[in-house]
C-alpha cells in the first residue's frame, strides 16, 4: 500500500513540474510577442518618427523633404513619409507633391524612333515625374525598387506641352522588395531589400527646359 501511495505521490509531483514548465514556455511566447509588437510601435512613434526623423527631415514634417528645387523654374518637389525607418520587408508609404507655377516654360518633346513613354506628357506636372528606391545594402549589394520597364510603348510624337500652375500628388505604395516594373512579361518582385541606408528618389523630367531631383533617405532594418 505505501509503494502505491509512493507512486500517486511521485505521478503527482511529476504532473506539477510539466504544468509548471509548458507555463513557463508558453507565457515567455507570449511575453516576446508582446515585446515585438511593442517593439514595432516604439520603432513607430519614437524612433522611427523621432529620431529618424530628426536625422533627415526638414521642418514641418515626421520624415521630410520639401520644396526643392532644380534646374527648371518654377517647379518644386516635396516627399513626405509617416518616417524613416523601416523593417526589413515591411510595407511603406511615400506621398511626394510637385508644385509648380506660371513660371513653367513649355516644356519641349522630342521625337523618339524606338520605344517611347509609356505615360504620355500632358498639362498634369505628375506625367513628367519619375520615382525609384535605390542603394546599397550594409554588404554593399545594390538594391532598386523602380517602374523603369514597364514593356515598349508607341514612339514620342515631338510636341510642346504647357505645364498646369497647380499643385498635384501622388503615393509610392511599396513591397519593401526590388523590382525593375512588369515589363513585357509580368516581372514578379523580388526579395526584400536588405538592411542599409537608401533614397527615395523622385524627378521631375522637363527635357532640354531643366528636371528637379528631390532625395528622401531612409533606412531598412531587421525586425
Amino acid at each position: 500500500m505505501a509503494s502505491d501511495e509512493l507512486r500517486a505521490l511521485t505521478a503527482a509531483l511529476l504532473l506539477g513540474a510539466c504544468l509548471i514548465g509548458c507555463s513557463s514556455i508558453h507565457g515567455g511566447g507570449g511575453d516576446g510577442g508582446g515585446a515585438s509588437d511593442g517593439g514595432g510601435g516604439s520603432d513607430e512613434s519614437d524612433g522611427g518618427g523621432g529620431d529618424g526623423g530628426g536625422r533627415v527631415t526638414s521642418a514641418g514634417g515626421p520624415c521630410a523633404v520639401r520644396d526643392v528645387e532644380g534646374t527648371i523654374p518654377g517647379v518644386k518637389l516635396s516627399i513626405t513619409s509617416s518616417r524613416c525607418v523601416y523593417f526589413m520587408g515591411e510595407h511603406a508609404e511615400f506621398v511626394y507633391e510637385v508644385t509648380t507655377d506660371a513660371s513653367v516654360p513649355p516644356i519641349d518633346i522630342a521625337a523618339s524612333t524606338g520605344c517611347g513613354r509609356c505615360t504620355k506628357p500632358s498639362s498634369d506636372p505628375l506625367s513628367f515625374v519619375s520615382y525609384q528606391i535605390s542603394g546599397t545594402s550594409v554588404d554593399g549589394e545594390p538594391q532598386r525598387y523602380c517602374l523603369c520597364d514597364v514593356g515598349c510603348c508607341a514612339p514620342d510624337e515631338a510636341t510642346t506641352v504647357e505645364v498646369d500652375a497647380t499643385v498635384a500628388t501622388d503615393t509610392i505604395r511599396w513591397s519593401g522588395r526590388q523590382w525593375d516594373g512588369p515589363s513585357d512579361t509580368g516581372n514578379p518582385e523580388g526579395a526584400a531589400f536588405a538592411p542599409g541606408s537608401y533614397d527615395v528618389v523622385v524627378t521631375f523630367d522637363g527635357g532640354a527646359q531643366g528636371s528637379v531631383t528631390a532625395k528622401l533617405g531612409i533606412q531598412i532594418v531587421l525586425p
